[in-house]
């Protein structure tokens, strides 16, 4: 490693770590082995990095260079509405249905989206089923909030709340989505019931021959800790899902958050079900419209971790959203990124890869 890039890798690293999400307990000669091979220490914890490991893995600094894939397109793909109005004119069946759009704190009736243009029309929705509002641009399952009613009572991610604190919570200035709240297939819901548990695809589309291929597939799952919602980074359950098969493996837990979930798990904490060895149904269509739908956009977003969830056991799908920075930890917590030669040529093809890194063509 030349000494710019060393150094930049060991400020990088610092100026991170001292902001939080340090590793303790780590003897400095370790720290600075990771940081001269542009690793964060937190990841010393959950990825298998040694001499023998590290050239495979996708090291911080070079992640930070991962958004840049789809410039100058990624603003698209972070921003949920402008996502759902370029990709809805033609796979809007795989998406999940848009109610309506909050604005600058008012309702408003958006070209392509006419359905709930008022507070009213979304309280008479949640008579028959919930609703999830999300800001239009956030990630990791930041503000996400669960509204339904339960026995004619307002609920907001399942406490009771007046209508007129549910209208000031929605119109609170920040621009949301309203969605549907897609109804999960029995196999999630059996695994976690209390969260919608959604499936992380990263795709690619080789250079060379121009077709998607996904790169790595995990299923995530809500815990206690987690809540409503699945996001790995707040607590949930992470299990890789194989290619061929849609087979799960155990699912690991995030060791930085402070949660009652640790290490690998066989089986759910809270619900007991088992999570190794379950088969998603309908795997092979579900994989196969996912690649259609990045092939489909590949000129725009050659990079995207598309979140899905499976709605029935004969594979149907509704796609919450496309992430452009979508290699989370708990997606190399399953095994090396750079192992597959394909994403290798990929990310060497874009200039992710640090020079001393990219390996033989």
């Amino acid at each position: 490693m030349g000494f710019r890039t060393l150094l930049e890798s060991i400020r990088s690293a610092l100026a991170t770590e001292i902001r939080g999400g340090e590793q303790p307990g780590l003897t400095w000669k370790r720290r600075l082995w990771l940081y001269r091979h542009g690793f964060l220490s937190s990841k010393d914890a959950v990825w298998d990095l040694t001499p023998g490991t590290v050239e495979q893995y996708l090291s911080d600094v070079e992640y930070r260079r991962v958004r840049g894939i789809d410039d100058p397109y990624t603003e698209a793909l972070e921003n949920k509405l402008l996502f759902h109005l370029l990709v809805s004119p033609t796979h809007d069946r795989l998406l999940a249905d848009v109610y309506g759009v909050v604005m600058d704190g008012t309702f408003v009736d958006v070209p392509g989206i006419p359905e709930t243009d008022s507070f009213e029309q979304l309280l008479g929705r949640l008579a028959d089923t919930p609703a999830i509002a999300k800001p239009v641009q956030a990630a990791k399952g930041d503000e996400i909030r669960r509204i339904d009613r339960l026995d004619g009572q307002l609920r907001l991610d399942g406490r009771p709340i007046e209508r007129t604190a549910l209208y000031e919570t929605l119109t609170d200035g920040r621009d949301r989505l309203l969605t549907e709240h897609v109804s999960q297939a029995e196999y999630a819901a059996r695994i976690a019931p209390d969260s919608t548990n959604t499936i992380r695809f990263l795709t690619m589309i080789d250079p060379e021959t121009g077709e998607p291929f996904v790169a790595r597939a995990v299923h995530r799952f809500g815990t206690p800790s987690s809540g409503h919602i699945d996001n790995w980074g707040a607590g949930g359950l992470s299990a890789e899902i194989a290619p061929d098969t849609g087979t799960l493996s155990r699912a690991v837990a995030n060791p930085h958050r402070d949660t009652t979930v640790e290490g690998w798990n066989d089986n759910h904490p809270e619900t007991g079900t088992r999570i190794a060895d379950c088969t998603v149904p309908g795997w092979e269509r579900i994989s196969a419209s996912v690649r259609e739908l990045a092939g489909a956009y590949g000129r725009l977003w050659p990079h995207v971790g598309w979140d899905v969830v499976v709605r029935d056991g004969a594979g149907s799908i509704a796609v919450l959203e496309g992430d452009p920075q979508s290699v989370d930890a708990d997606v190399q917590a399953h095994g090396p990124l750079l192992a597959d030669d394909r994403v290798r040529r990929f990310y060497r093809y874009h200039g992710v890869l640090s020079s001393e890194r990219r390996g033989p063509a």
